[in-house]
């Protein structure tokens, strides 16, 4: 039974029970244990609330009216006032529960703060957490608090059906047994009967002119862990040679009786013909004593010039070293462009060494950030001050040689004016301080915000303080400062900088509306509205990059201008040359077309993909499967159903795409030959709101990952058509895909990144289950004692006769013990 002992007058809500103890109570609050769970009254539909409860774990009383709860919520949550506690939004995802004066908790006993969603939760990442209790009088006391999770309730019959769902569909999508030979799959590929044997010593001799891809074939070479590779003029077993012809990225690749033979005209085809030479063999095959390679004729370019992966270091940091890592998985399979996000509302994480504040301030998510010496927690950061988290110059520096090795160029992110809270709030720091020395000139050249701005908006994140005042010129000042240095920091590096992105995407309604500097800015250049502002401020920054001498990156919205009825496509800003990422293809919302209208007004444009290739997404609707959902749900065969020239061919087979008739997406736009021109290729990325550690990283990379490398160099598919989409052909496309994926690509990458293991789809017929996995090649575990499955379980061979009153578990469990999600029967 849950008691809570209140020295007060009044008690509402909270049930009373035993004597309330006179000791004296304790302030402490570290034996307290919190557990969330839906209440009793949760339907997920029309009740929302929610249970924390509060249990005291230690022996006396503690005084809960000594220190404030905080936590974040990555939904929203309803305010709430009762005579135990407050529950107060304190901006963006931070909420905090004030206890009144006299509230206790007596030893062993328990409070419910039932709280209200104001959305359904979905899984594991739409709980809260980063929970800590600060004491009020002495806010440096901090005390983070573990959170109990309990499951939301869901029936046999519901389950039992979501595992036989995932049954049907993995035995539709393993269709055969082929297996590509190479990932990703090149233009040409001619295979012939025989192998070269590799073994001992092995010759090999490069090209002078390619003298700079030495390291690559070093760091290919160690791959085979018996094999010797050494230089030999004559009687090579491996040639690299310089050949007339060949694109930027092409190359040839020959392997027959007399050895192989590689040709390319520019470094880059060397790098990618040596990663196909990795491809097409197999993880354990590297390993042995002797190596056979496969007889091929490969002749290959990529589809697209522009192969792109986006990483979010800003909302959770990612060190160097996990970039780093990445960076060889991205050239692996042949992609060119890293864009770097480390820059956002809740972070700024790369050294400017002529604005310290920025990281100072921007980099250190603390408890203490009422006294301005960081911005508040944020996705669960809590209690441990982040002042560590971000790239130093010369980690950058490092970041970028490494990056220009492997043929892959670094675009940094720059979020303006919006998602601009971390350097807001560190340029506020920095004004404050040059306003205490006198000198007011200082403090107000490089701020970013309007002290007189009443205007009220709620950003995506809910922040009410994340947009910059583009009526300012110090911020363009800023903006000046911050783009020299990282500039300087490549040329420190050897890298030329073509390219940096400024963001632009989410400036929320009311932005800007109740600020008398944009008044002024608007009377002076005779606008009439407060939507003009914004093509005024792309135009600007675009002219500072200009004069820079690079090329201005960022979000849709730099092309697009809202008339009054919504955003809709600027075309005055189409020949700028503006480089625009299109991420919102989001089925039902209306711009599932809007790359292609983007890519017809001239816009060069690279297609993000929101409903494939947002990483962040969940991969189903399992509780337990974390990550978001607002795009889609997005599992191996949903990214792999991204069809960049022709999205809607087969959008019925997508999971949002499903709940719309056929016919019903025929008025919408396609890619005309103009746009298919301006269409400089496709990218993936993850926004790592709910990815706070490296491990939660590789899970919601891999393996979709490989259908990015896929669709972004492979070429065309015949099915790839809006007229005649032939969903067999693209599902023994899958299928072989598929096998090379799970057979011989994510072995590969086992000692690198801790994939996301397959789940187990189970189905009851006549009397027996049926299982089968995601991916093939795993091993399924098995229960019938109520145990988790382990490696030393029962192996799933064949259909297991159904027992009623027993419990069955299924879960993949790698070489290494890991364990996959566990499908739970109850008969």
């Amino acid at each position: 039974m849950r008691r809570v002992c209140v020295i007060s007058s009044v008690l509402i809500g909270i049930l009373l029970v035993g004597n309330c103890l006179s000791l004296l109570a304790q302030p402490v609050v570290s034996k307290v244990e919190l557990i969330w769970r839906p209440a009793s009254s949760y339907d997920g539909k029309d009740n929302l609330e929610l249970d924390l409860v509060l249990k005291n774990r230690s022996a006396g009383i503690i005084a809960l009216d000594g220190a404030d709860l905080w936590f974040n919520a990555i939904l929203p949550i309803a305010e709430k006032k009762t005579d135990v506690y407050e529950l107060s939004e304190e901006n963006g995802n931070l909420f905090r529960i004030r206890f009144e004066k006299g509230v206790r908790l007596a030893a062993s006993d328990s409070l419910i703060v039932t709280y209200t969603s104001r959305y359904p939760i979905f899984n594991v990442s739409s709980a809260p957490n980063g929970f800590y209790f600060q004491d009020r009088r002495n806010p440096a006391k901090v005390e983070s608090v573990n959170l109990i999770l309990e499951d939301m309730p869901l029936s046999d019959e519901a389950r039992h059906a979501y595992w036989a769902t995932l049954y049907d569909k993995n035995h539709v999508r393993q269709a055969s047994s082929a297996k590509n030979l190479i990932l990703p799959s090149p233009k040409s590929l001619k295979t012939s009967r025989g192998q070269l044997l590799l073994k001992g010593e092995v010759g090999y001799n490069i090209d002078p002119a390619f003298e700079s891809e030495q390291p690559n074939f070093d760091d290919f070479a160690k791959l085979f862990g018996h094999i010797t590779f050494v230089p030999r003029a004559d009687g090579a077993l491996v040639t690299i040679r310089k050949a007339a012809g060949y694109g930027r990225e092409a190359y040839s690749l020959q392997v027959g009786k007399k050895g192989i033979v590689i040709e390319a005209t520019e470094p880059a085809g060397v790098f990618y013909a040596l990663q196909t030479l990795r491809s097409a063999l197999g993880a354990s095959a590297l390993q042995n004593h002797t190596v056979h390679v496969p007889y091929m004729e490969v002749d290959d370019e990529p589809r697209y010039a522009y192969r792109g992966y986006m990483m979010d270091i800003a909302r959770n940091f990612k060190d160097k070293k996990v970039i780093l890592k990445y960076i060889d998985l991205m050239s692996h399979y042949k992609l060119n462009t890293f864009h770097l996000h480390f820059i956002d509302d809740e972070g700024w994480r790369i050294e400017i060494a002529a604005l310290p504040e920025l990281t100072e301030i921007g980099a250190n998510r603390t408890p203490l950030f009422a006294q301005r010496t960081g911005i508040q927690p944020s996705y669960g950061s809590g209690a441990v001050s982040t002042a560590k988290d971000y790239l130093s110059r010369q980690d950058f520096i490092d970041i970028l040689r490494y990056a220009k090795q492997r043929h892959i160029t670094v675009v940094p992110e720059i979020e303006t004016p919006g998602h601009a809270r971390a350097s807001i709030k560190a340029m506020e720091v920095r004004y404050q301080r040059y306003m205490a020395k006198g000198n007011k000139a200082e403090a107000e050249r490089y701020l970013l915000h309007d002290f007189d701005d009443k205007s009220v908006y709620s950003s995506a994140q809910y922040w009410n303080d994340n947009v910059m005042n583009v009526a300012l010129p110090s911020v363009y000042d800023f903006l000046s400062v911050v783009l020299d240095e990282i500039k300087g920091m490549y040329v420190e590096a050897g890298v030329e900088l073509k390219k940096v992105s400024l963001g632009g995407d989410e400036v929320p309604v009311g932005a800007w509306e109740k600020s008398p500097k944009i008044r002024s800015l608007m009377d002076s250049l005779g606008m009439s509205s407060v939507h003009e502002v914004w093509p005024y401020y792309i135009t600007k920054i675009n002219e500072l990059c200009r004069q820079k001498g690079l090329q201005l990156a960022g979000w849709e919205e730099m092309g697009m201008v809202n008339d009054g009825t919504g955003m809709k496509v600027n075309g005055a800003l189409a020949s700028a040359n503006i480089q625009l990422d299109v991420w919102n293809n989001l089925i039902g919302g209306g711009q599932e077309d809007l790359a292609y209208r983007l890519a017809n007004a001239g816009y060069p444009t690279v297609f993000i993909s929101a409903n494939n290739n947002y990483f962040d997404m969940a991969w189903d609707t399992h509780f337990e499967e974390p990550g978001l959902k607002w795009a889609t749900y997005a599992d191996l065969y949903q990214s792999f159903t991204f069809l960049p020239e022709h999205f809607f061919a087969n959008i019925h087979h997508s999971v949002n795409g499903a709940k719309y008739e056929k016919g019903f997406f025929a008025d919408k736009v396609r890619l005309s030959e103009k746009g298919k021109a301006n269409l400089l290729g496709i990218k993936g990325g993850l926004w790592s709101e709910t990815v706070v550690s490296e491990e939660r990283l590789d899970y919601m990379m891999f393996p979709r990952f490989f259908s990015l490398a896929e669709r972004a160099w492979a070429p065309q598919r015949p099915y790839e058509n809006d007229f005649s989409f032939d969903i067999r052909a693209f599902n023994k496309d899958y299928s072989a895909f598929l096998n090379k994926v799970s057979l011989d690509e994510l072995p590969k990458i086992a000692s690198t990144a801790r994939y996301r293991l397959p789940a187990v789809g189970v189905k009851e017929e006549g009397g027996r289950l049926l299982a089968n996995a995601e991916y093939p090649g795993f091993k399924i575990y098995y229960t019938t004692d109520g145990s988790m499955p382990t490696s030393q379980s029962a192996v799933y061979t064949r259909p297991l006769t159904v027992e009623r009153g027993t419990t069955y578990r299924f879960a993949v469990i790698d070489q290494d013990g890991r364990r996959g999600t566990v499908s739970l029967i109850r008969k």
